[in-house]
């Protein structure tokens, strides 16, 4: 059997994508996934999407956040087009809430920094939240409202653009783990999976989340991509009149589904590759669910989800070149920004394994950064 082109570590939705846009511009992929197919970081995300309106980002992730989000659009038509997978891409709007006079300043903030970038923003008053809310907390002090705030489904997107590679010629191998890198006068050539067959390509791209960093140590890198712990919670809504829009206060948000159940997250939480369901972190997730919405008190409870997302320490992605390396490329380190950064993630480092030259710098996401 011929080599592939390109060898994938991963098909989380970073690595779905990748496959995507390689297998798009003519390469052979071959996708390597060690566990199930969205088992990971994409089972614990609501699918969130808007442009970055935190006034701490760096200038650098604006624009990349900014034009990734303005990917989904044409990205979701098109794999509904090819495959008849509908991603289910809604544009609700967000709603940021906040119940202290504090956190009223940190929405000023971010008021500030969405209107100047062109980001739809508009300040509320309390009574224009309920109005807007009637399930919300009656203790709201303000509110600002992002319409252009939207969501997707992760796991349709990721299987869509799974489906999509396959269309074109690339193979996932599910329950084939990458334990090391194949090393052919001083560049990688493979990987050798754990059962110790040998997959050879013509360059690697190691997308495979929290794993990545103990593969990373078989180049003698030490990359400081870490798990963190996502809880969410799938509730069946009971209020007389269901959320109309993304909420967000505090340390949680309420994700109104089209199927009337809403999603409840999120925590994030330094515990290694402890991947279980906590006491400690859905009640959080609880408490201060029904603190922001007390209408949900009575809501069913349907099912707790649980990720593990790879974290980086300025939380930025680590993008492109392996220091000292050729035949290797990075797409790791998303954080909770994995599905929003998926579709420009995918076709910058596809341009970059293609030859061709990327639609945006990928130097300020550089391992360099950290003294790589």
């Amino acid at each position: 059997m011929p080599h592939p082109d390109v060898v994938v570590v991963g098909c989380g939705v970073i690595g779905a994508s990748i496959a995507y846009y390689l297998a798009s511009g003519g390469a052979k992929v071959v996708i390597l996934e060690r566990g199930q197919a969205g088992g990971h970081a994409s089972r614990a995300s609501a699918g969130l999407l808007h442009p970055i309106s935190d006034p701490d980002a760096p200038e650098a992730f604006r624009l990349l956040s900014d034009a990734s989000f303005a990917m989904f659009s044409a990205l979701v038509a098109a794999i509904r087009e090819q495959t008849g997978i509908d991603a289910g891409l809604r544009q609700v709007g967000w709603l940021r809430v906040a119940l202290q006079e504090a956190a009223a300043d940190d929405l000023r903030a971010r008021f500030r920094v969405a209107a100047p970038h062109g980001h739809l923003a508009e300040w509320l008053s309390p009574e224009e939240v309920w109005a807007m809310e009637p399930n919300l907390s009656t203790a709201a002090v303000a509110g600002l409202r992002l319409p252009a705030g939207a969501q997707v489904n992760a796991r349709m997107l990721q299987q869509g653009l799974l489906e999509a590679a396959a269309r074109r010629g690339a193979k996932l191998r599910i329950g084939a783990e990458a334990a090391s890198f194949v090393v052919q006068t001083g560049a990688v050539a493979g990987v050798t999976l754990s059962d110790g067959e040998v997959v050879l390509g013509g360059h690697t791209v190691v997308a495979a989340g929290a794993w990545s960093a103990g593969l990373l140590n078989q180049l003698g890198l030490s990359t400081p991509v870490r798990p963190l712990r996502g809880q969410i919670i799938l509730l069946q809504a009971r209020p007389p009149q269901p959320l109309s829009q993304i909420v967000f206060c505090s340390d949680v948000y309420l994700s109104p589904q089209v199927d009337g159940s809403t999603i409840l997250g999120a925590t994030y939480e330094d515990v290694g590759f402890d991947d279980r369901p906590t006491a400690v972190g859905l009640s959080f997730l609880l408490l201060n669910g029904i603190r922001v919405a007390p209408a949900y008190a009575n809501a069913t409870f349907l099912e707790a989800r649980i990720g593990l997302r790879p974290s980086s320490p300025d939380g930025m992605p680590i993008l492109g070149a392996v220091p000292g390396w050729d035949g290797v490329s990075l797409a790791i380190g998303h954080s909770a920004d994995g599905v929003l950064l998926s579709p420009i993630t995918g076709l910058l480092i596809a341009q970059r394994v293609l030859g061709q030259s990327p639609d945006m710098s990928l130097e300020p996401f550089s391992l360099h950064r950290f003294g790589q």
